[in-house]
């Protein structure tokens, strides 16, 4: 059993650290006890309440993408994940009406894992994989020739890498991302998106698609929950398991598990246009807010780190499916996590994402 993290050990880490520095089942309950506060000039938001009126407030206004100006940035400035107001409703709309079909997508994750497969006999990482195979998958079902969307999803991975932030400076990540928001563009006009603002919409699913799947993917693979907490969950409930059943864990179960218990995304950024009250707190206009997801967490409903209110992530669906087919034709291939291997996170301030993940056959 994990120790937990004290209040006064997490008060003293930087805000940043939080979401990588130790499983969430450490540090979450103690965070939920500090309330909104605020540490170095920013403001911390957990728990249910306080996540749910921070996401839902509109004084608080996403933070802009990372990174210098320039096509890179500007591309995502356009992108509704990084908008407010009309902008963003209308932006939003447009990513809604141009997602494809979940189960579309998720016979083509389960399809393109097989293919990946196929060319392995020896132990490998599966991170590579994870990264590239949900931009490609979204990139087929939106369109794109085979070629075009093996292309976009490498393209994609070359835009996060230079705008994604990152607790380690990346360097000579940016005239990369400025060369690959150019051609992920002409790529999306060569195959038929011949709109501009449907080419943004087109790359942000990419985009927001690309790193917080292949981290669900990556923990998945290494997760192994207990029974009293797959038996509580939804997904063992719809199949009509009663609590406290002994049943061993799926490849999907692993997936809700790690969505609800070791999420992905652990916070997401805002700053306050005007004074905000959030729980007993009053948030200065301009001040930096940390809103810290993951630990809204109830155990049923949409997972948490999908976020609620405007923001709340319109591809979580898809997000699921394409996890839950990888893990599941890993495991029915007979791969397995390798033992004993160590797992050091990205040095990510909102995003636990595995840096490698190697399995074997037994």
């Amino acid at each position: 059993m994990w120790t937990p993290v004290l209040p006064d050990q997490l008060a003293a880490l930087p805000v940043e650290e939080l979401s990588t520095s130790a499983a969430p089942s450490r540090w979450h309950g103690p965070l939920r006890s500090l309330g909104t506060h605020c540490r170095d000039g920013a403001w911390v938001v957990s728990g249910s309440r306080d996540v749910a009126v921070a996401l839902a407030a509109p004084a608080l206004s996403v933070a802009p993408p990372a990174g210098p100006a320039g096509p890179a940035a500007s591309l995502l400035s356009r992108m509704a994940r990084f908008s407010d107001g009309d902008d963003h409703r209308l932006r939003r709309d447009l990513v809604i009406r141009l997602l494809p079909p979940v189960a579309k997508v998720a016979r083509a994750a389960g399809a393109r894992a097989n293919d990946y497969l196929r060319r392995r006999a020896a132990a490998f990482d599966v991170m590579p994989m994870a990264r590239l195979l949900p931009a490609e998958v979204l990139a087929r079902a939106l369109g794109l020739a085979p070629d075009a969307a093996d292309r976009a999803a490498v393209l994609t991975g070359t835009l996060c890498d230079a705008l994604t932030p990152s607790l380690v400076p990346r360097t000579g990540t940016g005239t990369a991302g400025d060369d690959a928001a150019r051609e992920l563009a002409a790529l999306m006009a060569s195959s038929g998106y011949r709109d501009t603002a449907e080419q943004v919409a087109v790359i942000s699913i990419l985009f927001q698609a690309r790193d917080s799947t292949a981290a669900l993917i990556g923990s998945a693979v290494l997760a192994r929950p207990a029974n009293a907490a797959v038996s509580a969950s939804p997904a063992l409930a719809r199949r009509g398991l009663r609590r406290g059943a002994f049943v061993a864990p799926t490849p999907g179960d692993r997936v809700e598990y790690v969505l609800r218990s070791d999420a992905p995304a652990q916070c997401t950024r805002r700053t306050a246009t005007s004074d905000v009250q959030i729980g007993d707190a009053i948030i200065a206009g301009g001040a930096a807010v940390w809103i810290f997801v993951g630990t809204a967490e109830r155990g049923s409903g949409m997972p948490a780190t999908f976020g609620t209110g405007p923001h709340g992530c319109p591809g979580a669906a898809h997000a699921t499916a394409i996890a839950r087919q990888v893990v599941t034709v890993l495991h029915a291939d007979g791969w397995r996590p390798l033992a004993g291997q160590r797992i050091d996170l990205e040095p990510r301030p909102n995003l636990r994402v595995p840096a490698r993940v190697m399995v074997s056959r037994p």
